[in-house]
């Protein structure tokens, strides 16, 4: 709750700013604006595709596009006049620069690694109510992205460093996840798995 009162005021603060300054930045608003359509149109894009498994591959590319985002809400915030249309533009913006935060917060890749030529193994932070880190397989999808072919959510395992592949064939998976022991003794953790569904 004080959180959200915290980034209310932090909201109103931003807004109350152009009452303050008397002068206008019109090429900087250009910017800005071009800044803001641009950053809110690839953060929507690539949140869609990532619901539908396809993340952008790297371990910075989302988030970069994402504090881009945010940066250029707040610079329009504190620079625009208030006026009907900036109202009714931060109603739009004020819940996806939360869904932004939380996204940069819960879905952070923390580790990353080469199964094969055509499968990665991934590890990104839970949420809330997860006991632990996520385990992804992945394979290369048009160029960018890195589609999500299995998932793994329920080992309860947190501070994943490394993950050894130690048989990866057409039927069978078996990996040792080294992590800091706090949730589980046994490290590394022997994980094995059948390969299903044609992946």
């Amino acid at each position: 709750m004080t959180a959200i009162l915290i980034f209310i005021g932090l909201l109103i603060g931003l807004n109350c700013i152009p009452f303050l300054t008397k002068t206008t930045f019109p090429k900087t608003e250009k910017v800005i604006k071009k800044i803001l359509v641009a950053s809110t149109i690839l953060f929507l894009t690539f949140v869609i595709f990532a619901f539908n498994g396809y993340k952008l591959r790297g371990f910075y590319t989302f988030s970069t596009i994402n504090w881009i985002f945010i940066i250029s809400t707040i610079a329009y915030f504190a620079i625009f006049k208030n006026s009907k249309k900036k109202l009714l533009t931060i109603f739009i913006l004020t819940p996806l620069i939360v869904f932004s935060f939380l996204t940069l917060l819960l879905g952070q890749l923390v580790y990353e690694n080469r199964i094969d030529e055509t499968n990665k193994i991934s590890v990104t932070k839970g949420g809330f109510l997860a006991c632990g880190e996520i385990i992804n397989i992945t394979q290369t999808r048009f160029l960018i992205f890195d589609k999500e072919v299995y998932h793994i959510e329920n080992l309860c395992l947190i501070g994943i460093n490394k993950i050894e592949t130690i048989k990866f064939d057409d039927k069978h998976t078996e990996f040792l996840i080294y992590h800091n022991g706090e949730n589980d003794s046994e490290n590394p953790y022997k994980y094995q798995m059948e390969r299903k569904n044609g992946w």
